[in-house]
């Protein structure tokens, strides 16, 4: 779909090449000790230190009220680590927060709004992904994600359990995460794992360690399979045997995943409380009492229903020595006898602990007895009403769970000791600061995009505005925001287009060049640039109103617009072209060159050249290989320069490898604070394990991670990509060019809709990345002149 253009820049010497090579292309983000700490604040954020968010993914059994502890005790001691932590939760169960982000919100005393600790709801998840739109459910999840990411340094995500999703749950979780680029934190229940752990009486002659791994292990392979780095695996409610976790830990090793700790079955977090059964109710208390919170966090211990004689139910009471648990005794509210006599029995303080009166049938007792208590300054005894006859009101309590909540400070403060007492948070730690690079995925690289597009507006002028494909990308540009949007053509023509595939571009200016009153402005611009290759003022004209790139080429090289993409129903060499001829390279730039975003699984690499250039010199290739750098750099990708060839180090020689030898050494020279290696081959430039071997155990800082990859012709770098896209089905962006004045860039001409507005929001956010440089290599003098 590319072809090669005729070189139209003269051959410059190396010392040329010295001279004006230095801080051109997009300008350098990273200093000069390659440790990626940014210098100038308006390239995409490339997150490219060490990970800043941690996404905690439940095994198995969903995100029920028992794991909810993990995440308590795993947030109090990040916290400690980290603080101004946030929480997000990528799919919770209403608009407004379900029952986990209000707790986390509560016990930590966070500040964020409800709304960005979440993506979107139960409901609408299950919209998307039931019409097989998971990149839209990807994409409005990464988008909420990153309004809770900018206001903290680190972020604890916690995983969902999508109603109906079944294992296709665990694959969904592993590509938010890795959209998010997240590392995971596996958390297994082996209570759910292993079976209902209160019916086993030995386990220690049970091998339930196999059972738990084998369920954490299906998870790590579907996390790995999308990329994305496993920390660890912690299990919860593990029995207590003789062994402990000693064999737990050895399995775990021989699966090869990382053992964090184990956390106890324990009766506290599980333990049912009195606000639980109201809570499990619906209800509330009738009458006033003194204390509330302790009154209702009193454990419940068992339920009585109360239908005989109130000597019968004191028969059967339980003594307590422990005032913090008692029993709930269910009776009608029409039996005032047993109501006021449990009400003076409680008082009395005696060892037959009342925990809660329940009464039943939806109103309150008889009016005399109702008001008798309502006069009561307040009781100790917690009366509940429920709205439901007394047999449904048990058959409710006999399936009511103990949650942790923020009234249920003993819960927490358990929760946060036994994460405390068992699990080695060295781990855990070790990936919240280890210096690695964080994936970056299309996803990821698109939404940054976007956000530096938006947050830059610049004026992309579209030379085939009667394109429909054209027209359709202008209309999500402007309905995005992304940037202001000029489109060439005749106007009548462009609405009624507009009109026909319903696109709005209101918001767009429409200029026709046979009617423009800048026309005769570009075109003395056209003969001033092109008189001495014989151009005329009046051939200017004709060509600028016959040919929509020439006049986009003038409206950018004028100062009218800041960018132009052109190429959906023009060739290569019909877009460029006007460019070389009338906005020209930078100073001391040898050559235009191209790079592609090649959004592969897991990562995003940059590819140079493979559009542009078909045999370029040593000089050439190391100037295309500092453009790409810089052009990934300003593009949120730490540049690991690798320089292609068929041989990698000395492992063999010719002129082909010499030349690749050469750029390496020049590209060093003179810009030594880049990570810049070759030759290498390409396998032995991304793969780590191959890398190793073929670099014959020498130390690089690029062999095996290279994220700019340099091919040395054209006839190379075009096949290798578009091979790369057919077999591995990774989304390639661009070609974006590198080397001129202004930023012109070239579509395929079968490039699609989403194409086109990707490569729109590539141009605005190099037109902005090359002003900053232009603005930053003025001269001091300049500056105050213009200042005067």
């Amino acid at each position: 779909m590319l072809r090669a253009v005729g070189k139209k820049v003269r051959r410059v010497l190396r010392e040329e090449l010295l001279a004006g090579l230095q801080g051109r292309g997009l300008g350098r983000i990273y200093d000069a000790s390659g440790t990626g700490v940014r210098k100038h604040g308006w390239g995409i954020s490339s997150r490219e230190t060490h990970t800043n968010s941690l996404y905690i993914h439940h095994t198995i059994g969903g995100v029920g009220r028992d794991s909810v502890a993990v995440t308590v005790g795993l947030l109090h001691s990040l916290e400690r680590l980290q603080p101004g932590i946030g929480y997000f939760r990528p799919i919770d169960q209403t608009t407004i927060g379900g029952y986990r982000s209000k707790l986390i919100k509560s016990v930590f005393k966070m500040k964020d709004d409800p709304a960005i600790m979440q993506g979107v709801t139960q409901d609408r998840a299950y919209e998307l992904v039931t019409n097989d739109k998971i990149d839209d459910l990807l994409e409005e999840v990464l988008k909420a994600y990153e309004a809770c990411r900018v206001k903290h340094d680190f972020v604890v995500v916690e995983g969902t359990s999508l109603r109906g999703g079944g294992d296709d749950t665990v694959t969904l979780n592993a590509k938010i995460a890795q959209t998010l680029g997240s590392s995971a934190l596996l958390v297994t229940d082996a209570g759910i794992a292993c079976g209902k752990m209160d019916k086993m009486k030995n386990w220690d002659g049970f091998d339930w360690e196999k059972r738990v791994v084998n369920n954490a292990k299906l998870s790590d392979l579907v996390f790995r399979r999308e990329h994305v780095d496993v920390v660890g695996a912690i299990v919860h409610r593990t029995p207590q045997t003789e062994r402990k976790d000693k064999l737990l830990r050895k399995v775990f090793e021989e699966m090869k995943i990382p053992f964090v700790g184990a956390l106890p079955e324990d009766s506290v977090l599980r333990s049912v409380q009195v606000q639980d059964v109201a809570k499990k109710l619906e209800a509330g208390l009738l009458y006033p009492v003194e204390d509330e919170e302790v009154a209702m966090s009193t454990e419940v211990t068992q339920y009585l229903v109360a239908t005989e004689q109130l000597s019968d139910l004191l028969r059967h009471l339980p003594r307590y020595v422990d005032p913090t648990k008692g029993s709930i005794v269910i009776t009608s509210a029409n039996r005032v006898d047993i109501l006021l006599g449990l009400i003076h029995l409680h008082e009395s303080k005696s060892n037959a602990n009342i925990a809660a009166v329940v009464l039943s049938g939806g109103k309150p007792p008889p009016r005399e007895v109702h008001e008798l208590l309502k006069a009561r300054n307040s009781g100790t005894l917690p009366i509940i009403l429920s709205p439901q006859m007394t047999f449904e009101t048990a058959s409710a309590l006999a399936n009511v769970e103990g949650y942790i909540s923020s009234k249920t400070p003993l819960k927490v403060e358990r929760a946060q000791t036994l994460f405390d007492d068992n699990i080695n948070m060295k781990l855990i730690k070790d990936a919240m600061f280890q210096e690695r690079p964080v994936r970056m995925n299309s996803k990821l690289f698109q939404h940054n995009l976007f956000t530096r597009a938006k947050q830059c507006i610049q004026t992309i002028v579209l030379p085939e505005g009667e394109e429909p494909r054209t027209l359709q990308a202008a209309g999500t540009v402007l309905r995005r925001g992304l940037c202001n949007l000029i489109l060439l053509g005749d106007r009548e023509k462009i609405e009624t287009l507009a009109k026909q595939f319903r696109v709005d571009i209101s918001q767009a200016r429409i200029v026709d060049p046979r009617d423009c009153p800048e026309t005769e402005k570009y075109a003395r611009y056209f003969y001033e640039s092109r008189k001495h290759k014989g151009i005329t003022l009046g051939q200017a004209h004709n060509i600028l109103i016959g040919d929509v790139n020439y006049f986009g080429t003038c409206m950018v090289a004028e100062g009218a617009a800041d960018g132009m993409v052109s190429g959906a129903v023009h060739t290569t060499a019909n877009t460029v072209r006007p460019a070389l001829q009338l906005i020209k390279t930078l100073p001391g730039i040898p050559v235009v060159s191209s790079v592609f975003f090649m959004c592969l699984p897991g990562k995003v690499l940059v590819y140079g050249d493979c559009a542009i250039n078909s045999d370029p010199t040593s000089e050439e290739l190391a100037a295309i290989a500092i453009a790409s750098a810089d052009t990934a750099a300003a593009f949120g990708i730490k540049p690991r320069v690798a320089m292609l060839s068929y041989a990698t180090g000395d492992s063999n020689k010719g002129p082909l490898i010499q030349k690749v030898i050469d750029a390496t050494a020049i590209a060093r020279k003179l810009r030594p604070d880049l990570l810049i290696e070759g030759p290498l081959q390409y396998d032995a430039a991304v793969d780590p394990v191959i890398a190793k071997t073929k670099m014959k155990g020498a130390e690089s800082e690029v062999a095996g991670k290279a994220s700019v990859l340099i091919f040395p012709d054209l006839n190379t770098g075009n096949n290798t990509y578009k091979a790369v896209q057919q077999t591995t089905g990774a989304v390639a962006m661009g070609p974006l060019l590198q080397g001129l004045r202004k930023p012109v860039n070239d579509l395929s001409r079968g490039c699609t809709v989403p194409d086109i507005v990707t490569t729109i929001a590539l141009t605005a956010v190099q037109a902005a990345a090359m002003k900053e440089t232009a603005k930053r290599e003025t001269p001091k003098e300049n500056l105050v002149a213009s200042a005067a």
